[in-house]
């Protein structure tokens, strides 16, 4: 099944064709074909095990690939041709915000969000302050820029990380089940965060449960199952008109009744 970005003009920031997958005998993605819009807001959803984590995680090379091509950000890459100077080309356009904060323990939040610009893109330690005080502000923590994480709350942390990912200034955010290591009462408040973020026309992908998330933020929502994209749609047409009897059943197990 290959999506498509209705009505753009401009060349895609994503686009994976003929993507195919295995762990072994295991065939993780199938034949995946996407198109993905400057400052469009993707969300994938799906059943677990249907692949929608290693699909965002296929974005960046986190996960290599057998068959296909993927080409982000104007970075083009081949099956055959997955090298470690590919993977930091898209390190350096792509961020990615983990279930997981991975926030270093012995550093502070502003520490954390320097790290990566001055080492890892050269960016001057006077700018990567600059940039880490403006996105600590962002996300609405610059009171607690020299706490470390296990002074903040969960979803403290996960703002962190998100300020963090934007310090790398990235064209293109991937965000894997953000809030799945959150308490409930901490999920809001990082949704709050993702949410201005895609008011600011942000390029995101975004795997998540949340499915009122998904109807507020989303362009586009796709379905995936046993690797496959079943069903894309804009949110209306997604959760009120479903065609594929998965995608309905799935919403009938998800949704409230």
């Amino acid at each position: 099944m290959t999506t498509t970005i209705s009505g753009a003009t401009s060349p895609p920031m994503v686009r994976m064709d003929g993507i195919n997958k295995w762990y072994g005998d295991y065939h993780a993605l199938r034949d995946i074909n996407l198109l993905v819009a400057p400052g469009e807001r993707i969300v994938v959803c799906g059943p677990s095990g249907s692949g929608k984590s290693t699909l965002v995680r296929t974005v960046n090379l986190l996960e290599p690939f057998q068959q296909g091509r993927l080409h982000v950000c104007g970075v083009d890459v081949g099956a055959d041709a997955i090298t470690r100077a590919a993977r930091l080309a898209l390190n350096r356009r792509v961020g990615m915000v983990f279930q997981q904060f991975n926030l270093f323990p012995h550093m502070t939040a502003l520490q954390n969000l320097t790290v990566g610009p001055v080492w890892g893109h050269g960016v001057s330690r006077r700018e990567a302050h600059e940039r880490a005080m403006h996105y600590l502000e962002r996300v609405g923590l610059l009171a607690h820029a020299h706490k470390h994480p296990a002074q903040l709350s969960g979803g403290q942390q996960q703002r962190v990380a998100i300020a963090r990912t934007l310090c790398t200034q990235p064209q293109v955010v991937l965000f894997d089940e953000p809030t799945a290591s959150l308490d409930p009462e901490m999920v809001n408040e990082v949704l709050q965060t993702m949410e201005g973020l895609a008011g600011e026309g942000m390029t995101m992908m975004i795997v998540t449960h949340e499915m009122g998330f998904a109807r507020r933020v989303a362009d586009r929502v796709i379905f995936m199952d046993q690797g496959q994209i079943i069903e894309t749609a804009a949110p209306d047409d997604f959760f009120d008109r479903p065609q594929s009897p998965r995608l309905k059943a799935f919403l009938g197990q998800v949704l409230p009744h």
